[in-house]
């Protein structure tokens, strides 16, 4: 099902059902029939075993078109198959890009001409609180349907200026404020491995987009765990780069302080690709420019895992037998590693407490009322609510956004609040603390697990179990891919992805990269979701 589409949006029955199909413009449909209608990919016997274009890397779509086995056109109608056969049971996808074909013939025309892009035609959905243009950013809000962007958002513009061909939005946390990928214009998206579990969030919808196919990689944010716990939970890599590495102009804000715009694909070199795009500090810190310099000096290389010192951190692993699957996962990938030469340093600190540094640390809570009403400040006359009070009074938004919300209006100063300044205060403490440890013990990098439990069924209580805010209150980067998956049952029937992060120190994305590179090729977990006719 293809659905939310621009022109759409005035439909008063999908209004009142959430993912119910809207008109499709005639446009859209005949590229669909077209789609269905078509081989994905050349006839002849060698192509027929090809991947197609959502299962391949960056470099093997790029070589696809350079051999002429695939246009870009191509490329574009069997993304639109793919979503067809895939997205009415998980729910990843808000809106389609309307001009995707015109889209796709003109970077056909560009490469007739003997221009050549870095990504050219390289598939990318959006998660929908990024700005692109002539669409609409609703951040999963009924009542932003009206905000179309008049331009992409700094890093988008990047990415299509690259020959980028953008897919259209995807669904997510409204207004990311939460993780379980659940919004008022796009229902709940499930998890591609068992739909009877969630996806995650809140960039849950690119995570799944890009893990079945739906396009090659995708635009996420994340102001705790949103990039790297969807990922983990969709069998894929997401990065959280060095802040101020990748502009944040363009993207409906939840915290100035912790968030981030990254890049969530199948695997870190295409990660890799797209950093170098849309790295771009203007102006930035000593840190993020550094980082700009190494990425755009050449791509990063696999590091040479033996010598390398690993810190676990293992308070960040659970005790309960709950957690016993994912725990048996991280062991046997830090097995692996130690077969390769990696020195692992175990790190037994109680104050590396997810849930307490959750509560001590998360700034965001104090910053987004300031940031949203700022924001529906800048729209134009019914592009949205006038404030968040009228937000809030609509009533028109997920159920557990309720207690953040009446919270964010209760606060009239939170920047002055004493608790925010405490935040502030022992996030630098922590961040000293992390460093000095990295120095002291030589560590390359910490790990530990993203979240401490496998995905969760639809209707469990979302748990304070994930583990990705010591990298986001502490302005470091971090690596989220597969480290294995736990054994298959009817309701999974290749397993559940677990996700490894390594966190580095700020500046260091390039070299972060090359150890996660190193560590994919130890592990080569990943899993291929189950086909669409097995559900």
């Amino acid at each position: 099902m293809i659905s939310r589409i621009a022109s759409a949006h005035n439909n008063p029955a999908a209004r009142e059902t959430g993912r119910t199909d809207m008109a499709l413009s005639h446009h859209i449909k005949t590229t669909l029939a077209c789609a269905l209608a078509l081989p994905i990919l050349p006839a002849d016997a060698a192509a027929a075993r090809a991947p197609g274009p959502g299962a391949m890397s960056i470099a093997q779509i790029l070589q696809a078109q350079a051999s002429g086995q695939l246009s870009c056109v191509d490329i574009a109608l069997n993304m639109l198959n793919t979503i067809k056969l895939r997205d009415s049971g998980l729910k990843a996808l808000l809106s389609v890009n309307q001009n995707l074909i015109a889209d796709a013939e003109k970077l056909d025309e560009l490469r007739r001409a003997g221009t050549l892009l870095p990504l050219h035609c390289v598939p990318i959905a959006v998660k929908d609180n990024i700005d692109m243009e002539g669409m609409a950013t609703t951040g999963g809000a009924e009542q932003l349907r009206g905000n179309v962007a008049r331009e992409d958002a700094d890093a988008l513009r990047r990415l299509r200026d690259a020959g980028a061909l953008l897919m259209g939005k995807t669904n997510l946390d409204e207004l990311a404020v939460s993780g379980s990928t659940i919004s008022s214009l796009g229902g709940q998206t499930l998890n591609a491995y068992d739909p009877a579990r969630f996806a995650a969030g809140s960039s849950g919808g690119s995570a799944v987009a890009v893990t079945t196919g739906m396009s090659l990689c995708a635009l996420g944010t994340e102001t705790v765990n949103s990039l790297r716990n969807a990922a983990s939970s969709a069998g894929v890599v997401a990065l959280r780069s060095t802040p101020g590495l990748v502009s944040r102009r363009g993207v409906i804000a939840q915290s100035s302080t912790m968030d981030v715009v990254g890049p969530i694909c199948r695997s870190v070199d295409d990660i890799a690709r797209l950093l170098a795009v849309m790295a771009e500090p203007r102006p930035a810190g000593a840190e993020a420019a550094r980082a700009a310099a190494e990425l755009q000096a050449g791509p990063p290389t696999p590091a040479r895992l033996a010598g390398k010192r690993f810190g676990v951190l293992a308070n960040l692993s659970g005790k309960g037998p709950e957690h016993e699957s994912v725990n048996a996962i991280i062991r046997k990938a830090l097995d692996a590693l130690r077969a390769q030469g990696v020195q692992i340093v175990e790190i037994d600190d109680a104050e590396f407490d997810s849930d307490l540094s959750s509560k001590r640390l998360n700034v965001a809570n104090y910053e987004f009322g300031p940031l949203f009403e700022a924001f529906l400040a800048r729209l134009p006359t019914g592009a949205g609510p006038a404030s968040l009070r009228a937000y809030v009074d609509a009533g028109r938004y997920p159920a557990g956004m309720g207690k953040f919300l009446q919270q964010s209006l209760a606060w009239q100063a939170p920047l002055a609040m004493p608790e925010y300044r405490e935040a502030l205060r022992y996030g630098d403490s922590l961040r000293g603390k992390v460093l000095g440890l990295m120095e002291t013990q030589a560590l390359d990098a910490l790990v530990y697990p993203a979240q401490k439990r496998p995905p969760l069924a639809v209707g469990e209580t979302p748990r304070p179990e994930r583990n990705g805010i010591f990298a986001s209150a502490l302005g470091l980067p971090a690596i989220d891919l597969p480290a294995g998956f736990t054994p298959p049952d009817a309701g999974a029937p290749v397993g559940l992805p677990v996700g490894l992060d390594l966190l580095a120190r700020p500046g260091d994305d390039a070299r972060l990269l090359g150890l996660a590179m190193a560590v994919e090729q130890t592990l080569q977990a990943r899993r291929e979701p189950p086909a669409a006719d097995r559900r």
